[in-house]
């Protein structure tokens, strides 16, 4: 494990496009400008609110209004799989941005189980080729395909409310789920399970400067708000985890699971002590690594982090880095079907523990546990964590409906079902500061 590193880090970048035009008068945050967009045209918005000037570096916001690539079912995987390849880019735009939902790992390995029926389709992608997109490294904005910076006003003041939060899991539900994880465990069929609790509330009004307001703070170096107002879809994410950067001109790749989570407010050697995390973590730095290693030049995967801590908002997390050299024969499928979804939100081995998901819970994650952000010929895609799904009516200035967030633990063979019920609490926290 390590607090810190000092070896030479590799990093796959990815790059702005060639015509990008730089825009020097444009000096507000991500989140502001995101703010000052006209209430009449839906936005996509990724914000890296970090402040770590390589994993929170871009910042996309763009008009939600591009050709959609949607898909319901995995009769339609080809058509998918045809269009990502035709139609992306090696640049990190233009391309498709949007979200690829949990179930979709059911589709691409049968074997994982069978896929439940939800709300959200599998798959929802919006064409991006204008944008503005901030550099955080440079702390410069750029304008892609001509599109022009809004008049920045100061963030409003939340103009949403919800109710109370309740959890549509049951507490004694989620206990019942850790202890037959840990039979599961104890048999030999995994080594570790990732079991989610829900949540759920009712929320009415201005849900976008809601949303705005979280991602500036307490935000999160991954995080993202994407409108689909015809189907009355709106999705937040607030995560600290990277799923997978790729560099299409480099082919360089990374991913940082992340397992092991304490309250901000305990002290961090804790959790660097505690071996029960540890184990977590090793598990799925394996898991993650084989995956990679399915789609990688031989002798390119590197552990550049075993286990080093970081502090995002209202929480310790634990995290490993992995880097690999894509394949030149490689192409958008391959790499997804070769690692999605990330091992951090399955567990280990990935089949037989969504196998075991897919027994245990009783509703379809969505577009929670999946990955958003940016889909091509080069990639930058979270872990739907700490993420939020709002379905309803109405505009995101005026809309009316409800929230589902889900939260998520590591279950391994020592693990206490009230401390995972603990866990699944404070992992919660992050939407109590915006006061929606």
């Amino acid at each position: 494990m390590s607090r810190h590193d000092t070896r030479p880090v590799h990093c796959a970048p990815l790059m702005l496009p060639k015509d990008a035009k730089h825009l020097p008068n444009l000096t507000a945050t991500p989140a502001q400008v995101a703010a000052s967009w006209t209430s009449s045209q839906p936005i996509i918005a990724l914000i890296g609110n970090g402040n770590h000037s390589r994993w929170s570096r871009w910042s996309i916001i763009a008009p939600a209004d591009g050709e959609r690539l949607t898909i319901e079912d995995n009769h339609n995987l080809e058509d998918l799989w045809l269009r990502l390849q035709d139609k992306s880019n090696e640049s990190i735009l233009p391309n498709w941005i949007g979200y690829i939902g949990y179930e979709f790992g059911y589709c691409i390995e049968p074997k994982s189980g069978s896929r439940q029926s939800g709300k959200w389709p599998l798959v929802d992608l919006i064409w991006c080729d204008r944008a503005l997109v901030h550099d955080a490294k440079s702390d410069s904005w750029w304008s892609i395909g001509g599109c022009e910076a809004p008049r920045v006003s100061p963030l409003q003041t939340a103009k949403s409310s919800w109710g109370e939060l309740q959890d549509s899991t049951g507490s004694e539900v989620f206990k019942s789920a850790v202890e037959r994880s840990v039979e599961y465990i104890l048999a030999g069929d995994i080594f570790q399970a990732n079991i989610t609790r829900r949540f759920a509330a009712d929320v009415c009004g201005d849900i976008r400067s809601s949303a705005l307001s979280m991602l500036s703070n307490p935000g999160g170096w991954y995080g993202a708000w994407i409108e689909y107002p015809e189907e009355g879809r709106y999705l937040m994410s607030m995560s600290p985890e990277l799923f997978l950067q790729f560099d299409g001109e480099s082919r360089e790749i990374i991913t940082r699971p992340m397992k092991g989570t304490r309250p901000e407010t305990d002290n961090p050697e804790q959790l660097l002590d505690s071996e029960k995390d540890a184990a977590e973590l090793h598990m799925i730095v394996d898991l993650m690594r084989n995956d990679l290693g399915r789609i990688c030049d031989f002798g390119s995967i590197e552990v550049l982090h075993a286990r080093s801590i970081e502090q995002h908002p209202t929480v310790w997390q634990c995290v490993g880095e992995i880097h690999g050299k894509v394949r030149a024969d490689v192409g958008i499928e391959d790499l997804l079907r070769a690692t999605f979804p990330a091992g951090s939100i399955t567990g280990a081995p990935k089949i037989r523990a969504m196998q075991i998901i897919r027994e245990l819970e009783s509703t379809p994650r969505g577009p929670y546990c999946g990955a958003i952000g940016v889909l091509g010929k080069s990639l930058m895609l979270n872990v739907a964590i700490r993420t939020a799904m709002f379905t309803g009516i109405g505009p995101s200035h005026a809309f009316k409906g409800d929230l589902e967030y889900s939260t998520g633990c590591g279950i391994v063979a020592d693990s206490d079902p009230d401390a995972e019920l603990l866990e699944s609490e404070i992992k919660t926290h992050i939407l109590q500061p915006c006061d929606l």
